[in-house]
């Protein structure tokens, strides 16, 4: 089935501008069926097929959301397949994918972010980067790596936006908050010389973009000083980002928007609540458990 494989992932590629990393996750997920089933042909798939390939993924251990992430591509190609005369019925349509837990991710409370950045010493080499970093990863919920890619030229202070090249180098506008505007025009205002022949926003003391390692450094350092025990890294604040966002009241659609979500499941993650915080929250506030709680 390579050639049909091919024809599909270029559709992608043309059609939905998906990124190199995507298409090769769709091609291992799509060349293993095709090598575990040996036919030719699509059409020759059957939905008994679909269903041993499943049964096969299971008793090998796989974990249920790469089943589900397989699922979906199988069912997806042998869609396109049937939408382009390829195939006959979608052998996958009758197949769903396994249920998967989802987690709430970590994420900080607004005080404690508030804490990570008033423990910056303003009197330190590097508080103004230091608090540019900070204010840009929780008011804006960028990812590390456009963090580290963020050009000066991409940050229009007036209009109170930036321009960010997202996963699939995919521009997306996001807001761009009063904090995080202050805090940057005083880290390039009064911060170290900046070299000409580069416009990102952040660079080492060698001239070079920072690593993923150097940005995740930054940020440990701070939480650190801020006292702050639990585990926290550069994504956390994108986590709080979207988790603050969502509970003080904005559309899921907006968020997924801000946050460059290329599916609003991805950002439905965000609104799940733990059941450990529902029921201490219901014991804390619920009239019959407060007076439970004096006795009878």
């Amino acid at each position: 089935m390579k050639p049909q494989i091919d024809d599909y992932l270029q559709h992608l590629k043309l059609e939905r501008g998906l990124s190199a990393n995507t298409l090769s996750s769709y091609r291992r997920d799509l060349m293993e069926f095709a090598a575990k089933v040996a036919v030719v042909d699509p059409e020759q798939v059957t939905p008994r097929m679909a269903g041993d390939y499943i049964g096969y993924l299971s008793r090998s251990g796989r974990k249920p959301a790469t089943v589900a992430r397989k699922i979906s591509s199988l069912k997806q190609f042998f869609g396109y397949q049937h939408k382009s005369g390829g195939a006959g019925q979608n052998p996958f349509l009758g197949f769903s994918a396994p249920r998967i837990a989802r987690y709430h991710p970590h994420y900080l409370s607004p005080k404690e972010v508030v804490g990570i950045i008033d423990a910056i010493d303003p009197g330190s080499r590097h508080a103004l980067r230091d608090r540019a970093i900070i204010e840009l990863l929780y008011g804006s919920g960028l990812r590390v790596t456009e963090l580290i890619n963020l050009r000066l030229s991409d940050i229009e202070f007036e209009a109170g936006f930036i321009r960010v090249l997202g996963k699939g180098d995919k521009q997306r506008l996001v807001p761009l908050g009063e904090f995080a505007s202050r805090a940057i025009q005083e880290f390039v205002d009064h911060g170290p010389s900046r070299s000409l022949a580069s416009d990102l926003l952040f660079i080492s003391r060698l001239g070079r973009p920072y690593s993923r390692v150097g940005l995740w450094k930054i940020v440990k350092r701070a939480v650190a000083k801020a006292g702050i025990a639990k585990k926290v890294s550069p994504h956390t604040f994108r986590h709080s980002f979207a988790t603050h966002m969502l509970e003080g009241g904005a559309d899921l659609r907006v968020v997924q928007e801000m946050l460059g979500h290329a599916d609003i499941s991805t950002t439905q993650v965000y609104t799940t609540i733990d059941r450990e915080y529902i029921i201490a929250e219901h014991r804390k506030y619920h009239p019959r458990e407060l007076a439970g709680t004096k006795g009878h």
